[in-house]
């Protein structure tokens, strides 16, 4: 801040007076410099003060419009607004009308869209800019695989399949939900069948959307059971692990003779199906195949599913 010279110091320096300036009025002089630097110094900490206040507004309204840049679910069958709370009875099947069903399992897909959206939303405002991004990736890319993958499971041309595809947008919805919410899924009790229609088979949702399913091909020469495992990939693809595919019947395990060509390590593109098949033929050893209790198991590190034996 610029200090204005006292009036009468200018004009004795116009004039060549070389008159000192009394004591008094140094003293006057010197108290009003020091009044000017006090409120300069004021006006400094104003502007530092606003400053900070601006930086704070700037940074609070980049968290609002970071907020703001969350993407909620939009359903390609209820397009037009984010995902909302529908109405939808407890039982689906118990609808009348094929349509009527599949509205029903697509109104507790919706449902359970508002809760992976309100799950994620958490997350994203606590996340760093990457995470943001993270986020929003993992839920676009999910969302996106979710259509096909049902829809390859289900194809037969018959008009089950499309309720057979809404009622999976439900498992995919359910376990995408687990997964957000950090939810370890329970073994999940699946049927066996030698069934070749999908509509009839058992199926299991990856925390990931992969889909799995199992039917009993044949039986071998050695009394055991060839069975042939079907993988469709969710968003991230699907990397098989056939030691992950054993049969169990308490202490017993059979791993069984994988058939060629070895799938081990092959990856399933998302939307794609795969299936390879295992021979379990050491059944024959188990000690207590005439109880119940034996089942075929997809196991990632504990089992996540199982398909009681016949």
């Amino acid at each position: 801040m610029g200090l204005a010279e006292p009036m009468g110091r200018r004009r004795a320096r116009r004039n060549g007076s070389r008159r000192r300036t009394p004591i008094a009025a140094r003293a006057a002089v010197l108290t009003a410099l020091a009044g000017l630097l006090a409120a300069c110094g004021s006006s400094g900490s104003s502007a530092g003060s606003g400053t900070s206040a601006s930086a704070a507004a700037t940074k609070s309204g980049t968290a609002s419009t970071a907020s703001a840049a969350f993407v909620n679910i939009v359903e390609p069958f209820d397009p037009g607004h984010p995902a909302e709370m529908k109405t939808a009875p407890a039982s689906c099947s118990s609808a009348s009308t094929t349509i009527a069903i599949e509205q029903c399992y697509e109104n507790k897909t919706e449902n359970t869209d508002v809760a992976i959206d309100a799950a994620q939303l958490v997350k994203y405002q606590s996340a760093s800019a990457a995470g943001q991004t993270t986020i929003l990736a993992q839920d676009s890319a999910w969302l996106a695989a979710r259509g096909p993958v049902c829809a390859a499971a289900f194809n037969t041309g018959g008009t089950i399949d499309a309720i057979s595809a809404a009622s999976c947008l439900l498992a995919e919805s359910t376990a995408r939900l687990d997964a957000v919410k950090g939810i370890s899924p329970p073994v999940t009790k699946l049927k066996f069948t030698d069934s070749q229609d999908p509509n009839e088979m058992s199926w299991y949702t990856t925390p990931e959307g992969s889909r799995i399913t199992m039917t009993s091909t044949q039986g071998d020469q050695t009394g055991g059971v060839i069975i042939a495992w079907t993988i469709i990939g969710g968003a991230d693809g699907f990397v098989v692990n056939p030691k992950q595919f054993y049969y169990q019947d308490g202490s017993f395990t059979d791993p069984g003779i994988v058939g060629p060509p070895d799938p081990t390590y092959h990856r399933v593109a998302t939307g794609k199906e795969f299936q390879f098949g295992i021979d379990y033929s050491k059944l024959r050893d188990d000690p207590n195949k005439s109880q119940a209790g034996s089942v075929y198991l997809y196991a990632p590190g504990s089992p996540a599913a199982e398909w009681g034996a016949p």
